[in-house]
Order: structure tokens, then C-alpha cells, then sequence
């Protein structure tokens, strides 16, 4: 067996001799004419030999459809030439995804699935003028299923080498029959639904240990009709293939199959009962014949476990993180792989079979594909990692004549990697755009990354960095206990502090804060605090530490706290955890505020926020905390009415609710809305698309936050008109930074003054006068200046107005007769947070005109400490 080694060829004379001294015989051609033939698949052509390999993104949305950048993909596949298009995985149940972002087919997606079909048909009919055969892959992926953030597997049969992996006692449940036979319907109705959606065929995953894979190998499965003997392993697969091909006999049913498991027996699939490195295609080869009887016309062959010993079907020049160097030379493993399909294709030469193991081979693939077709070891030749690198990659073998050095997969393993990290893969090398960035963040899902930045901690004394934290947390003690591993104790301090460290440590502009004065930026980069943090909160969610600690007894008090956003929020916790009975009176029908319908998903996942907030209040039960949703100040509810329900105290923590507009005395032309009712929209339908160009007026983050998302709904362009310069804008600096990267227009020195209408009303252009800085305002801010004569036009089909938010008249009636300040907040005492009506408190943007989430919830924290000093105060009534 020869040593490992990476990829070192610049001809394929180089490779062939490479080839021959490993003693390996892999056959090669220089004409490629046979990949652009058709061949048959059944009752339909595929338009060429090439095949996209299933590779999965991880992108779907929630509820199992295709997003954008899965429809990216297949719009990139279709464009890309491959005659066969083999859809990645898509889950028949919930419980069967592999991740939460796994496509599942069901009801409310099929139409999402058929847009998907069409997509990339219509991109194949512009590119290559064929149109490919698509199958869609159905899975259940039983021990690697994780429906949720935790992995929840669910097993055919116990295994003492993949067990241990898993964390799996020995009385861990196995899927019952009764489960399995279930399954079966399932997987019609999937089917079903694939060729409503446009499919040409679907494939029953038997590969890669998920579920129907494992069964092949169930032979330690007791008294059950799917484990044991042969006739019993296949039973699942064999009798839901008939199913299909029942309901409906003219469509398409195929498999990617695993041939070889190279797991020890009695754990594996196709290996030597005596040596797992071995194969032994036996039962293989006897299943491939069943299935052909069944109405099968190919297979898709592969082996191996990718979780386990992903070497033998993805061989790669580097593992992982944390992967191994497998000891034999990766041309060893392609060897192996293409001859699994051989044997399949020789002892069944009526089937159509699509050989894989060919993305090492780099930019010489062609060569190899048209080799081992023209010598009968498989019929398709299909590129999975290799597609993912190069979608095109079919077209510029059958256009151009062969494929380009500089666009072909490298063998990496990032694609690998972002899946392990939980994140949505694709290649960065080749596609950095889009996956250099997810692939960064996703490194900080690993505990030994998380480690050594938290290690980098000097420990200061007079720490700059808690200096800046609007909460106070006590950094150092936190990053302490990271670095030891000791997380539970690094939840502990964050939680001190602040009872929502998970979402602060997204939207926290740490780069004005804690990170922007650790001195470590000083002499190499600062310590990634937030992401830290991140870390560490979730995994308190997932692990289940968030609890609120309560006393046994209640202290018999009873306070209302008006909103739910994170002061409110954190002031209930708070006042929870000194005894207190709390009633949360909000507007809106679920907790968060403006931080979770506001702040955009990009930079807050709203799953994430109300999964925070859910695990800290969920298991508080009703007589500590009454929620009252769908219910605003009014009118016919004001403050005196809520006070006269004889609360002991009560907290204002809504927010301002009312945006400030240029034209104030006259209505604004249709097309004109303000920021946050629009990035509220944007939150709530992701998919709506901005036609035209847009403009936002205002250089705060909100203002930034609606250019961004408008930018992304599909603007045409986005203008964002600031009428000081870029110095003077009040968005964080990482915030404009995105803005300008993004594209947006900055329109400096120019203040919007009035709006153009035409006919109908609706508005077509900004009227903008040319400003340059005078002396500075009351804020400290040098003022604006117009020009002279400067004035013009701006077309535009929208208006986006964030130009600040202020008390209306009607709220401040509702909290008469509470004193207001110059600025129109609520005027409070500093130290007590109480307002000028004895036993009403406020805090967030009522009294701070609106600042940042963890400001907010460190006021709403103090405000409580106030109230408790405050009730413990007042004799018992």
C-alpha cells in the first residue's frame, strides 16, 4: 500500500504514469465524442454521458422548499450542460431531515419544487438546447438525522462501530417495524408528489448509512422482518419500490446505491465477512437484480460512509478539520470506486449505471470518463464535489473540448467542512462569494476554535473591554472559562449580566464596544467576543441552562410590564428571579419587539431570537407570568386603567412607535413608507421582490438595515441620501462598511426636501438639495448647509423614510400625567428609572430615544432593580 499524497500532475501523462507505477489500471480515451452521445434511460433519453452527482446544500428554507440559493444551484446545473441532473436529498418526514435546511417535499412545497424543475429546465434549453433528465432523491436519514439544531437519530439496528460516534447507550430505541412499514406509504406520496413537481424519476437513497442504507446492513436486527437474512434487509426497499411502480407503473424509480459499505461485518454492507477492506459484491449484485426486475433501468453506484470513512468514496488531497491522511494514495480510492460500477455494469448490462469517483482526477476527467465508458464500466460518468466547484463543467467538455485547470474542484474538503459546521455548503474555493463567508462563520461552530480564540484573553485587571459593554458583563472571567472548557460557567457570567446573550451577540456592534477596545487590536486583533458569546448562549439553549433561577415562595407583588422587546424582556426576568409576579402587556402576538421583527433575518435569524427568548420564559409557569398579547395602550386603555388593576408597580418598556416623515404636513405620494414597516415587510416575506430603484432617506442604521434589504429584495439600484457626510453618519461603521460593499449608493451631502408624483400618485422621483457642513448643532455635529441652485431630481419607484422616531401625541396622552422631556421621551430619575408618577418606571426608547438591543436590555435590568428596592420599600398593603 503506498503513502497518501496530494494531487501533483501538470499532463495526463504525468497521471497515467502515476497510475501505472501504483500498479492501478484505469482506462482513459482522448476522444470525447461518446460523452456527447444520448443513452436511455428507460422510456426517456438523457440528452448526454455526464451526470451532476447529488451533493447537498443545507440551504432549503424551514418549511422544506428550495430558497434562492438552492434554486441558484439547479439554475447553474441546468445552465452548466450535465445531461443528468441528479437532485440532492430531499426528506419524506420532518424527523427524516438531515438538518434543518434539508429540502422535504410535502404539500405547501410542491409548487415550490416545480418552480425549481422549470428553473432549470429553461436555463438547460438556453445553454445547451437539450433538456435534462432530473431525478429527485428521497431520503430518511435515519442516524444522521437532526430535524432541530441536536442531532436526533434514529437507528435500524446497533452498531459497535458506528454507536460510539454517535454518543448511543446500548438501550437506545431502534425504529420499530410497525415505523418502518409506515415509511413505505410515505415514500409513494413523496414519489407522487416528485412527479407532480416535473421530475422524470425519483431515487430511494440506499446509500451513505441513512436509513434504507443501514437496513442493507441490518444483519444483527432481531426478531423483526427487516433485519437478519437478505430477504429481510431489502424488504423495505424492495416493497416500497413496488409501491411506487404500482401507483405508477410509466414513471421513473432508480436508487444511488451503496455497493460497499468498507464496514466491518456484521456492520457492513458488501464486504468480506472476514476483511471489511474487501468487497463483496454478492448481495449487491443479487439486489441490483431484484430491483431490475421491479422496473429499475439504472442505478447510481457508490460506497462507503462519509461521516465514517469518507476517504473511500470522496478521496481528497485534505481531510477536514480533524480529519485523517488515509494510507493509500487517493488514486488508489478512485480506482476502487470506479470499479464498484464496473462490476454492477458488466453483471447487468442492460442498466443504465452512473459511475462516481471521478472529481480527484481534476481537469483530466474527460479522459477518464470516455475511458471507462468506452470500456463498458459504467454508462453516465457524474461529478458530485466536482460539480459543486464547476456546474459547467459538462458544457465546457462538450463546447469547448475540455474542462479549465483553474475552475475544477481541488479536493479540499470545505464543502465537507461547512456541512460538519452546520452551514450551508458550496465551494469556496470556486465560489467564494457566496461560501467564503459562510464557511468563516461556520469554523466557529467547532469547541477547539471557540477555545483558542477565548485563550487569547490577557486577563486585564482594569479590563477596557467590560468598560464598553452596555451590560457590564465580566469579559474576562467569561473568556476565562471558555478558554478551560468550562461553559456552563461562562453562561453563568453572561447571564449575570444579561438574559439575552444569544441575540446580542449578533446585532451588538461590537466594534464600537467590548471588541472595538480590547487592547489585543493593539499588537495583533482583538478577541472575537461576540462570537464567543454566540457560542456559548447557544449551547446553553441547546443544553437546556437558561432556567431563570426563582425562588420557592412569591413575594406577593404584582408588576405590569408594558412591552415586550428586549427591555421589557429583561426587566420580567429580572423581577421574576427577585420573587415578583409579572404580567407582560404587549401589542404584538409573540415577545422580542423590534429586535425580532425588525432587525433583519440576515443579521438576527428570527428562529435564533425566538428560540432564545422561548427557552428562558417557556418553563415559567402562569401564576409567576401572565402574557397578554394583541393588547395596545389606547384610548380605552391607558395608563390609569392599568394602574387601577392594583398593580404594585408598573414598567413602560414599549417603544416610540411613530416615524418621523419629510413631508409632515401633507400625505406622503404611494410608494413612500417608513423604514421600520418596511423592514417588518422584508422580515415576514423573504421572497417579495423591489422593483425599480429605491432610495432611503436618513444615515443611521436603520437607514442602512432598509438599504440593505432592499438591495437584496432585487432593487435595481438603491440610493441612501445622508445629508451630512460619511463621517457624520450615525451608523455603525461595519454597518455602512456592508453597505458600500453591497453596492448601495451613497448619496452624501444631499438632503432630501420634498417628493415628485406623477398622475396616479405614486411617487417617481426625490426632490435633493446639494449641502456642505456649517458649524456644529447642539449634537456636536457640524449642521448642514444648502446650496444655492443645487436643487434637482432623483427618479425612483420607492421611498424608504428612516429618519427617526419620536413619541406620538396619542401615546403621550395615554401616559398623561407623566412628565416628558425637551426631546418629547419620558423623563426618569438616573438612578431609580422612576418617572414622575410614584411607582411607574420606564426605560429602553421611551426614555433613551432609541439606542442598541443590549442597552436595552441592561436598562430594563436596572429598571427592575429599582422596582424590587422600590416594592420591598412599600409596606404590605
Amino acid at each position: 500500500m503506498s503513502e497518501h499524497d496530494r494531487f501533483r500532475f501538470h499532463s495526463l501523462d504525468e497521471l497515467k504514469q502515476k497510475i501505472d507505477e501504483l500498479g492501478l489500471d484505469i482506462p482513459t480515451s482522448d476522444d470525447f465524442s461518446i460523452l456527447a452521445e444520448p443513452v436511455s434511460y428507460g422510456s426517456k433519453m438523457v440528452p448526454n454521458r455526464l451526470a451532476c452527482h447529488p451533493m447537498e446544500g443545507c440551504d432549503g428554507l424551514p418549511n422544506g422548499a428550495p430558497s434562492d440559493l438552492t434554486l441558484r444551484r439547479y439554475k447553474r446545473f441546468g445552465a452548466g450542460g450535465a445531461g443528468l441532473i441528479w437532485g440532492e436529498a430531499c426528506a419524506i418526514t420532518p424527523e427524516s431531515r438531515a438538518n434543518p435546511r434539508q429540502l422535504w417535499i410535502h404539500d405547501e412545497t410542491v409548487n415550490d419544487f416545480r418552480r425549481m424543475v422549470e428553473l432549470t429546465r429553461e436555463e438547460a434549453r438556453k445553454s445547451m438546447d437539450h433538456d435534462p433528465f432530473l431525478v429527485l432523491q428521497l431520503t430518511h436519514s435515519g442516524r444522521y438525522s437532526r430535524p432541530v439544531k441536536k442531532p436526533a437519530p434514529i437507528i435500524a439496528h446497533h452498531s459497535e462501530i458506528l454507536d460510539p460516534k454517535h454518543n448511543l447507550p446500548p438501550d437506545y430505541p431502534l425504529i420499530t417495524d410497525e415505523e418502518l412499514d409506515r415509511l413505505q406509504d410515505i415514500y409513494v406520496q413523496a414519489a407522487e408528489m416528485a412527479r407532480e413537481a416535473g421530475f422524470d424519476a425519483v431515487d430511494i437513497k440506499s446509500c451513505h448509512r441513512y436509513l434504507m442504507s443501514e437496513l442493507l446492513a441490518s444483519h444483527t436486527r432481531e426478531n423483526s422482518r427487516y433485519g437478519g437474512p437478505f430477504e429481510n434487509r431489502v424488504r423495505l426497499l424492495l416493497e416500497t419500490v413496488a409501491k411506487i411502480r404500482k401507483a405508477m407503473p410509466d414513471f421513473e424509480v432508480t436508487s444511488r446505491l451503496n455497493v460497499y459499505d468498507a464496514i466491518s461485518y456484521p456492520y457492513g454492507w458488501g464486504v468480506d465477512r472476514d476483511d471489511y477492506r474487501k468487497p463483496d459484491l454478492t448481495e449487491p449484485k443479487k439486489l441490483v437484480g431484484l430491483l431490475q426486475d421491479l422496473g429499475y433501468h439504472g442505478i447510481n453506484v457508490t460506497i462507503a460512509n462519509p461521516y465514517f470513512n469518507p476517504h473511500y468514496g470522496r478521496p481528497y488531497d485534505h481531510p477536514i478539520v480533524g480529519g485523517y491522511p488515509p494510507k493509500e494514495h487517493p488514486l488508489e480510492g478512485v480506482e476502487r470506486m470506479l470499479r464498484m460500477a464496473e462490476a454492477i455494469q458488466k453483471s447487468h448490462p442492460d442498466l443504465t449505471i452512473v459511475g462516481t469517483g471521478y472529481s480527484w482526477l481534476r481537469h483530466y476527467v474527460p479522459y477518464f470518463a470516455a475511458g471507462t465508458i468506452k470500456e463498458g464500466w459504467n454508462s453516465i460518468v457524474g461529478l458530485g464535489r466536482g460539480g459543486f466547484a464547476y456546474p459547467d463543467f459538462a458544457h465546457d467538455i462538450l463546447k469547448k473540448g475540455g474542462m479549465a485547470p483553474m475552475k475544477v474542484c481541488i479536493t479540499c474538503s470545505s464543502c465537507t467542512q461547512i456541512m460538519r459546521d452546520h452551514g450551508r455548503t458550496g465551494c469556496v474555493v470556486r465560489d467564494p462569494d457566496v461560501y467564503e463567508e459562510i464557511y468563516k462563520e461556520g469554523r466557529w461552530h467547532d469547541p477547539a476554535v471557540i477555545r483558542e480564540h477565548a485563550s487569547k484573553c490577557l486577563g486585564c485587571n482594569e479590563p477596557t473591554c467590560r468598560a464598553h459593554c452596555p451590560a457590564g458583563i465580566d469579559i474576562p472571567a467569561f473568556l476565562e472559562a471558555v478558554s478551560k472548557g468550562e461553559d456552563r460557567e461562562a453562561y453563568r457570567i453572561l447571564r449575570r449580566a444579561n438574559i439575552l446573550p444569544e441575540i446580542c451577540g449578533y446585532v451588538c456592534p461590537v466594534e464600537v464596544q467590548c471588541e472595538g477596545h480590547c487592547v489585543q487590536k493593539y499588537m495583533n486583533e482583538a478577541v472575537s467576543i461576540a462570537r464567543i458569546q454566540r457560542f456559548i448562549a447557544e449551547k446553553a439553549v441547546s443544553e437546556g441552562w437558561t432556567a431563570l433561577d426563582m425562588p420557592d415562595q412569591v413575594s406577593g407583588k404584582r408588576v405590569a410590564v408594558i412591552g415586550a422587546g428586549p427591555a421589557g424582556l429583561s426587566c420580567a426576568a429580572e423581577l421574576l428571579e427577585q420573587g415578583h409576579q409579572v404580567v407582560v402587556i404587549d401589542r404584538g402576538s409573540r415577545p422580542g419587539g423590534k429586535a425580532s421583527s425588525v432587525i433583519p433575518s440576515k443579521r438576527l435569524p428570527e428562529s435564533e431570537a425566538q428560540a432564545e427568548i422561548h427557552a428562558v420564559f417557556k418553563p415559567i409557569s402562569t401564576d409567576r407570568i401572565e402574557w397578554r398579547w394583541n393588547t395596545s395602550l389606547g384610548p380605552d386603555y391607558v395608563l390609569g386603567d392599568i394602574r387601577g388593576e392594583g398593580f404594585d408597580a408598573v414598567a413602560l418598556t414599549f417603544g416610540l412607535g411613530n416615524t418621523t416623515s419629510l413631508q409632515r404636513e401633507k400625505p406622503n405620494p404611494e410608494g413612500v413608507m417608513d423604514a421600520l414597516s418596511f423592514l417588518e415587510h422584508m422580515n415576514r416575506n423573504p421572497n417579495h421582490r423591489v422593483h425599480g430603484k429605491a432610495a432611503v432617506i436618513g444615515g443611521g442604521n436603520t437607514a442602512v438595515d432598509a438599504a440593505l434589504a432592499a438591495d437584496l429584495g432585487g432593487a435595481e439600484d438603491v440610493y441612501l441620501i445622508y445629508r451630512r457626510s460619511f463621517a457624520e453618519m450615525p451608523a455603525w461603521p461595519k454597518e455602512r462598511d456592508e453597505a458600500v460593499k453591497a453596492g448601495v449608493h451613497l448619496l452624501l451631502l444631499t438632503q432630501p426636501v420634498d417628493y415628485e408624483a406623477d398622475a396616479e400618485g405614486r411617487v417617481k422621483a426625490v426632490r435633493v438639495v446639494r449641502t456642505e457642513l456649517g458649524a456644529p448643532d447642539e449634537s456636536g455635529r457640524r449642521r448642514p448647509v444648502a446650496i444655492p441652485d443645487s436643487e434637482h431630481s432623483i427618479p425612483v419607484s420607492m421611498v424608504i423614510e428612516a429618519i427617526g422616531e419620536t413619541m406620538t401625541e396619542e401615546t403621550a396622552k395615554v401616559l398623561h400625567p407623566i412628565q416628558l422631556t425637551q426631546r418629547g421621551l419620558i423623563r426618569v430619575d438616573q438612578d431609580a428609572w422612576m418617572t414622575s408618577e410614584r411607582g411607574v418606571f420606564a426605560a429602553g426608547d421611551l426614555v433613551n430615544g432609541g439606542t442598541t438591543v443590549v442597552q436595552a436590555i441592561a436598562e430594563g435590568r436596572k429598571m427592575a432593580q429599582s422596582i424590587n428596592r422600590f416594592l420591598l420599600s412599600v409596606p404590605a398593603s
